[in-house]
């Protein structure tokens, strides 16, 4: 889940994300103690700005109508679940569904913050037979005071947009998608005041939302026009001007032509607006959007990019719903970074709809280099989050078995979203190899079949022959791009990588870091080498090769940074820390590429089935706090658990469907929610809790039971043979560097 499968489906308090479903609903919530569950743990991790602006690109998620697979807090109990693995080319994240208030899962959130991506929820009004709604949106309550208690010329009340204020605050999100699809009733005042005073709604909603959450963003769909009609435009005009100066952006229906990105940004660029606050829809499934959607959907985002507006796609999951579960790693990778034509499956008879007239304006790139193009070709990605550190365990947030630091915890198809890492920012399957040998295939993936540090998934590096013949090499050189970065790296770092190879003799894996110098002043790089001497040699057995580039990149020099600390723990993974020294006053110093490099004795590829060659596991990049500050630094770096309590218990005593499982002796089910509160006095992001393991005490055995990404955890049927002894449970928190930071255990009593 990760959670040992027990009663889940049984526990009608087993938490779960939700949507409010109506007005009266959004009128009456208040959070309760259920709701605590919902609240996310990662905080939005900070991006390097991009100077000057580029077109953004929105994600909007509907599968399903929502809140299917991914509405289980604590996972599910199978591995085949959808997920985005490519959270560096998006900048914000909305969760679509055809309820009146949409709040995202908590495990949407989770991920999204890791990765830097804003995520935001949906408010949706859309039916003929929902004007009576479009009022209450607008007057609030009938027996509410606030629309008139500081404003009594005041038409509209705020009650609402403070509701969703409210909810967006207490749930730890980003904004909304503002999605009207319904007009008003023509009376007492016409449509088109009322859709003026809506106006007035939103721009006090966008500000207040600001005022409490800095950074938060409201986009208004293209649907409702400044007249109140329900008529979408396709364009920025002045129809639809209204609600784009009094919100944050505009989501602009898909039916839309070419020349339209281009006048959209001249008509915001009129209202003293960027045009990169207009976002071009594109919808996947098709349905007469611009460029045919499918893997036709780049076509959208570059049109909108070159006329420096931005772009929404909708329906993402099209590449698992239409495809299935099986094809979807493939078709999904197909979608993003492209392929061969040999790749892609064969079109379907009408395509997936009208493609609106588009013209395939890409068939020459195409036809020269026989690859298709996905929405990386088209959009410029974003370095991995952080300022100065970075951590990755390379889960995917599914597998076949769940591992802590390389032991197997459980063994059982499990998925969780907020277990998805950073993964990779570069196309890692677009390895290189030296020499060339047709006879030898090596490939890089992220698997759940092999094993993994942290989580599920690992790096894994497969080789294998494509005929029986001899190769005239039998060695080779792999390099596997990994992550593009802009960490400050100035003040000293310490490196760490875990990995596992085939046999120390058949396999050399060692890490490259790029790294930009800058620096003030006439001969201050030249200095800086002077003074700054790591080990030279580039003939050691292991390290980090180092290349570092001064600015203006008239100067590169390469080092080797050598080990300085080597372990080997569970199942024979190895880790291996480097120490990557301060630079001098007035210098600065970014990390900016990582890369793994093999080299790889190649007789040892026998027969025609892929072999596993080495599985990199994890990856950091943490600060190094100077000696001097040691004793502080861990003063301030302390995680206490205390305080853990049960609540909602319930006991069952002798069932007699499962007491073939455990003989006939008495046993106890037992269904609880377990709370604690984590004291954490941490200084640095990196010693913050990132989750909790649950684990069940029982005599002499220890059983891992799941984990938790807030301080609760539901207990659904925990079993066990009545004794003198007393069941114990075990909480211990996780930082973000994947170390224990506390633990603290509770009886189960009752």
């Amino acid at each position: 889940m990760p959670s040992l499968q027990l009663f889940q489906e049984k526990d009608m308090l087993l938490p779960v994300s939700f949507a409010l479903k109506s007005m009266n609903e959004l009128r009456d919530w208040v959070p309760d103690k259920h709701d605590q569950f919902n609240r996310p743990n990662v905080m939005l991790q900070p991006r390097v700005k991009k100077v000057p602006a580029k077109p953004r690109l929105i994600l909007t998620h509907d599968m399903a109508g929502g809140y299917k697979e991914d509405k289980s807090i604590q996972g599910n109990d199978y591995s085949d679940i959808y997920s985005l693995r490519y959270w560096h080319l998006t900048d914000m994240f909305i969760y679509f569904s055809h309820e009146r208030v949409s709040i995202p899962p908590v495990n949407w959130v989770n991920v999204c913050h890791r990765n830097g991506v804003k995520c935001l929820g949906t408010f949706l009004v859309e039916g003929d037979d929902q004007m009576h709604q479009m009022e209450a949106l607008l007057h609030g309550p009938p027996l509410d005071k606030s629309g008139k208690s500081d404003d009594p010329m005041r038409l509209w009340s705020p009650f609402y947009a403070d509701k969703l204020v409210e909810i967006t605050k207490y749930f730890g999100f980003d904004g909304w998608l503002f999605n009207i699809e319904c007009e008003f009733f023509p009376f007492p005042t016409s449509p088109k005041f009322k859709a003026e005073e809506l106006a007035k709604f939103l721009h006090y909603f966008r500000e207040r939302l600001h005022d409490e959450i800095p950074g938060s963003q409201v986009i208004w769909y293209d649907s409702m026009t400044n007249d109140g009609d329900i008529d979408w435009q396709n364009n920025l005009t002045t129809k639809n001007q209204l609600f784009f100066k009094n919100s944050d952006g505009i989501f602009l229906n898909y039916w839309w032509k070419k020349e339209y990105p281009a006048l959209s940004r001249v008509k915001a660029e009129q209202l003293e607006r960027s045009g990169l606050d207009v976002y071009f829809g594109t919808d996947v499934w098709g349905r007469h959007t611009y460029g045919g959607g499918g893997f036709h959907s780049y076509k959208g985002v570059k049109e909108a990019s070159l006329a420096q507006t931005s772009s929404a796609l909708f329906g993402m999951a099209w590449t698992y719903e239409h495809f299935g579960k099986a094809d979807f790693e493939k078709m999904d990778r197909l979608f993003w970074y492209g392929g061969d034509y040999s790749d892609y499956p064969p079109p379907s008879p009408k395509n997936l709809g009208d493609d609106n007239g588009t013209e395939s304006d890409d068939s020459e790139d195409e036809l020269m280099y026989g690859h298709k193009k996905g929405i990386a070709d088209v959009v410029v990605a974003h370095t991995v989050p952080g300022v100065n550190w970075f951590a990755t365990s390379f889960d995917r947030g599914f597998g076949q078995q769940f591992y802590y630091k390389g032991k197997k915890l459980m063994s059982q198809p499990w998925s969780h979203l907020s277990h998805q890492a950073v993964l990779p920012n570069v196309n890692y399957h677009d390895l290189k190899v030296y020499p060339v040998d047709e006879n030898i295939k090596i490939t890089s993936s992220l698997e759940s079949e092999h094993g993994a540090f942290t989580g599920g998934t690992s790096l894994v590096i497969q080789g294998r022959r494509l005929s029986h013949r001899e190769s005239r090499d039998t060695e080779s050189e792999a390099t596997v791009p990994l992550f593009k970065l802009w960490l400050d790296a100035s003040k000293g770092c310490k490196i760490r990588y875990r990995y596992r190879a085939l046999s120390k003799d058949d396999v050399k894996l060692t890490m490259s870091c790029q790294f930009l110098l800058k620096t003030t002043g006439k001969g201050a790089a030249e200095q800086f080498f002077y003074l700054w001497k790591p080990e030279k040699s580039l003939d050691r057995d292991d390290g980090i090769r180092a290349t570092i580039s001064t600015e203006n990149e008239h100067d590169s020099r390469c080092f080797l940074l050598p080990v300085t600390e080597e372990t080997t723990g569970e199942n024979d993974w190895v880790t291996k820390t480097i120490e990557v020294p301060a630079v001098p006053s007035g210098s600065t110093l970014y990390v900016t590429w990582v890369e793994l490099n093999l080299d790889i004795n190649t007789a040892g590829l026998a027969g025609l089935t892929p072999q596993v060659i080495a599985s990199l596991g994890y990856f950091s990049i943490i600060p190094t706090m100077p000696a001097i500050h040691q004793m502080h630094y861990c003063a301030l770096n302390n995680t206490v658990l205390t305080n853990l309590k049960w609540s909602e218990q319930k006991v069952m005593m002798n069932q007699e469907d499962n007491l073939s499982k455990i003989g006939q002796e008495e046993y106890i089910t037992y269904y609880g929610t377990l709370h604690w509160t984590d004291l954490a006095q941490v200084m640095h992001d990196w010693k913050e809790t990132e989750f909790y393991k649950i684990s069940y005490r029982y005599g002499n055995t220890e059983t891992f039971l799941g984990t938790s990404f807030c301080s609760h955890y539901r207990l659904s049927g925990l079993t066990w043979v009545q004794s003198n002894r007393v069941p114990e449970i075990l909480v211990e928190a996780v930082n973000r560097e994947g170390d224990i930071s506390s633990t603290a255990t509770i009886d189960i009593l009752f």
